[in-house]
């Protein structure tokens, strides 16, 4: 299916991947795309109705200037039949609040909350991720001043969106640099969540389970200290990505491991997981083996149709390109669980300076997989968008018509 790169939105400022917030697109059961980023200095979002080629007007998520990172998580991916989008977002007085938009009430804004206060901001070693879980239950693990402060907090089911966040204890002492994915669980108390902490000191990945009954955290390596040795989110980021397999259960795991960097290494390895409580397995063969350098970024998404597995990473498996400033994105494609994979086939029409990406982690069919990055040209940043070019229906198709 031919692709094309559109510009979902321009920015002023770095903080789409500077802060190490999991952010991602969201797609709604009937195909409309919604984005969240910062324009200039305050959260908003944009939505598409064709699948990524054009895009709405913004919205504004708040009027609460200079906000420096934020995280985003869609009820779906928990399993819970409602249309919220989860959105958590801290300004540069170190404020985090929370709001939903309602995807099937017309985009509606619920009331403006408090998550937590703090002293001060900095962005350059936070990081954020909330997520729901399957309960409903909704907990968000916040670091907002290069370790110095921050938490773990929980939203309870009965309260959500409105209601009042409460701290919980948090998996890890704050430290800068260290990022964190959040993922429901699949305990059978639904309430309980999966962390997967990238602890930057220790050059480690592990798996964190939340047992939110008795308020405790049980860790497991991916990773072993001192092997999964981190970039920092400064020079790009999300190196390490995850996606919800609600049908078998699991998290599908996707990480950049090198031996000096998770990005632009000679040899680095793009390897694949698959996660749960109870079980740690790695696909029979990487995404990427031995890469030939300047390689980095990645996100994974899961085809709820067919249940392929997408990886979508920069720069060519070669080392031909250039990290970060001349990269295109490229992606390959596993139907069995990581025993093969496709050849590596590239999504951009032309290489940038590309620093972040998202894609939407599950979606409905090869003309949903739109994969956002974004771009530093001139002084200015973009927020452009891939997406697939439907094909040309058979009646114009039939009259002579032709796709130029």
């Amino acid at each position: 299916m031919p692709r094309v790169d559109t510009e979902m939105a321009q920015t002023v400022i770095s903080f789409q991947y500077y802060t190490a917030g999991t952010k991602y697109t969201i797609v709604t059961p009937t195909g409309v795309m919604y984005s969240v980023y910062s324009g200039a200095t305050y959260p908003a979002f944009k939505k598409s109705t064709d699948g990524g080629l054009s895009w709405s007007e913004f919205t504004l998520i708040t009027a609460t200037n200079n906000v420096r990172q934020w995280s985003v998580w869609y009820d779906r991916w928990s399993g819970i039949g409602a249309g919220l989008i989860h959105i958590a977002y801290t300004d540069n007085l170190a404020v985090v609040r929370y709001r939903t938009i309602d995807t099937e009430a017309a985009d509606a804004l619920s009331t403006e909350v408090v998550v937590f206060t703090g002293v001060s901001q900095v962005s350059a070693g936070s990081s954020m991720s909330i997520v729901r879980a399957r309960g409903g239950n909704v907990y968000c693990r916040i670091c907002v001043d290069n370790g110095v402060e921050g938490g773990f907090f929980r939203l309870l089911n009965a309260d959500v969106p409105a209601g009042a966040w409460a701290a919980r204890t948090n998996n890890e002492a704050l430290a800068i640099y260290d990022q964190i994915i959040l993922t429901p669980g699949f305990a059978a108390d639904a309430q309980d969540i999966i962390g997967f902490f990238w602890d930057s000191s220790a050059n480690g990945i592990s798996r964190q389970i939340y047992d939110d009954s008795a308020d405790t955290w049980a860790e497991t390596a991916i990773v072993a200290d001192g092997s999964a040795f981190d970039t920092t989110p400064v020079t790009g980021f999300p190196h390490y990505a995850a996606t919800v397999d609600l049908v078998n259960s699991r998290i599908i795991l996707a990480a950049w491991i090198g031996a000096v960097g998770a990005a632009d290494g000679a040899n680095n390895d793009l390897r694949l997981w698959f996660i749960d409580e109870s079980a740690i397995t790695e696909s029979a063969a990487n995404v990427v083996l031995n890469s030939g350098d300047d390689q980095g970024l990645v996100g994974v998404g899961l085809d709820l149709l067919t249940t392929d597995i997408y990886v979508v990473y920069g720069g060519k498996s070669d080392g031909s390109e250039t990290w970060p400033t001349a990269l295109n994105l490229y992606y390959k494609v596993t139907p069995d669980d990581g025993a093969t994979w496709s050849a590596e086939q590239q999504l951009t029409l032309s290489s940038a300076n590309i620093v972040w990406l998202a894609c939407p982690p599950n979606f409905s069919g090869t003309g949903q997989f739109a994969v956002h990055w974004y771009k530093i040209a001139g002084g200015l940043y973009f927020i452009r968008c891939n997406a697939p070019i439907p094909p040309m229906p058979a009646s114009l198709a039939a009259q002579g018509f032709q796709r130029l």
